[in-house]
């Protein structure tokens, strides 16, 4: 496929240019999930990621929230924490949590420091899925991090913009059902 070069997009009217011809269903929780995502699609709202995200996780009856988030981005993740723990039973992990030392996996350090500790996000996982997360958000987790937080979660993982959360004030956020 190359849709990317496509510039009639005729599966906009209908047209199916797939191999996928038949035998592709939505059932169950896969049903219920893009119901959902349509749903907020069609309602022309302008939301931030985080209403939407908020949205969709209170509509599938989700009530654990992990947050895998980079040590950067500490005060966003609080943020973020603050407002879903309205909705939801909200768990947070940081990268750095359980870290290694960079030499000690064959990184040479970027410092000259005794101990300079390298991301875990297989932790992060492994931590969120002791706490039995229904869905986890990552933020600001660096490339490759972010790939093996979502590869080892059992959760679904999906990425929350930090950018958008620095502009957020309580009285933007609205998620009245």
């Amino acid at each position: 496929m190359q849709c990317a070069l496509c510039r009639i997009k005729e599966c906009m009217r209908g047209k199916n240019c797939s191999v996928i011809k038949s035998g592709l269903e939505y059932t169950g929780d896969d049903l219920k999930s893009i119901q959902i995502s349509a749903r907020l699609e069609s309602e022309y709202v302008k939301r931030t990621k985080l209403e939407e995200i908020t949205i969709y996780a209170k509509r599938l009856g989700y009530k654990k929230i992990g947050i895998a988030f980079c040590i950067e981005y500490e005060r966003e993740a609080r943020l973020a924490y603050d407002i879903l723990s309205r909705y939801f039973e909200v768990f947070s992990v940081c990268c750095k949590v359980s870290s290694f030392e960079k030499a000690s996996l064959g990184i040479k350090k970027s410092e000259d420091l005794e101990f300079e500790a390298i991301c875990n996000p297989i932790g992060q996982a492994q931590l969120l899925n002791d706490d039995l997360t229904d869905l986890n958000l990552m933020m600001g987790l660096k490339t490759g991090y972010d790939i093996l937080f979502a590869k080892h979660s059992e959760a679904p993982s999906i990425t929350l913009p930090v950018e958008e959360l620095p502009q957020l004030t309580d009285s933007e956020i609205d998620i009245i059902e």
